[in-house]
Order: structure tokens, then C-alpha cells, then sequence
């Protein structure tokens, strides 16, 4: 999740699954500043997880891949993050005039919900996130912190 505005990414979302269960990494910057150990952090689980398969959908994420390799430099060149990144998976290019859905468009949510999946919070949007961090950050209230986490994971 990020601040377009202030071009400011400060939660990376993880899930990591292993076919049984799943493991969900929140990784928060409450500052602009933080945001370089939030990628340092998100680089070191993905040098922990065997065979990791980076899984996307849209270019939201490429371009935060992107950026962040620019401004806080590549990983090491052999290193588990740097192939990952690099063949990372955008589900959109997959399905995309491969698959065609009975919806208005190819939105994740509008997909997922055709699928029989629901977002924990229906009014949830990229939009009322902004919200959300502004909340956050003017008054530090859980409740808008939490609504973030839930609506990333």
C-alpha cells in the first residue's frame, strides 16, 4: 500500500503458502524514512522461503518492485530476491485474452468475487486506504491501522 501523492510505499504485504497453511508478513513504515527497512525486511523473507514464486496482479506492484529497486539499490546479483523479483508473476498478463470472465472488468475484485471470494471490508478501495493512513497518521488510531493490514492481507 503506498501514498501516491507523496510517493510513499509503507506496507508490503507477504503471504506465504506451502499447500497446508499460510504465513501472512505485514510490513509497516509508520515514516517515509522506514520505508527502505520495510524492503530490506521484505527481501530478507523472500531469501528465507524455498523456491519462491513472487505472484502479482497489475502493474501496482511492478512499478514498486521497480522503484524500490532504484532507490534503495538491487539486492545482491545471485541472491534468492533478485530472481525472484525478476521472474515475478503478473496474474494480469497470464489471464489477460486468455481467460475471459462473465464481468464488467478484469479489476481483482470483481474477478475474485465472481470466483466466490469477499474482501473483509465491502467498501474497502485503493481510494479509502489514503483515507485510512491519513487517520493513521493524524491520530494514530489502531482501528485505522488495522483496517490496512486486514484490507492488504
Amino acid at each position: 500500500e503506498g501514498l501516491p501523492d507523496r510517493d510513499f510505499y509503507y506496507l508490503i504485504g507477504v503471504r506465504i503458502g506451502n499447500g497446508a497453511s499460510t504465513l501472512q508478513h505485514s510490513l509497516w513504515a509508520d515514516t517515509i524514512d522506514k520505508e527502505g527497512k520495510i524492503w530490506r525486511e521484505f527481501l530478507a523473507i523472500l531469501e528465507t522461503v524455498e523456491k519462491p514464486v513472487l505472484i502479482h496482479y497489475g502493474s501496482y506492484e511492478t512499478t514498486f518492485l521497480r522503484r524500490m529497486r532504484e532507490r534503495y539499490a538491487e539486492p545482491l546479483p545471485d541472491s534468492v530476491a533478485t530472481a525472484t523479483i525478476k521472474a515475478a508473476v503478473n496474474l494480469v498478463s497470464v489471464v489477460f485474452a486468455q481467460v475471459y470472465f462473465p464481468c464488467r472488468s478484469n479489476s481483482v475484485k470483481e474477478i475474485a468475487g465472481h470466483l466466490g471470494f469477499r474482501w473483509s471490508d465491502s467498501t474497502a478501495t485503493g481510494i479509502r486506504t489514503i483515507a485510512w493512513r491519513q487517520e493513521w497518521e493524524t491520530s494514530k488510531a489502531l482501528a485505522a491501522k488495522q483496517a490496512l493490514l486486514t484490507y492488504n492481507a
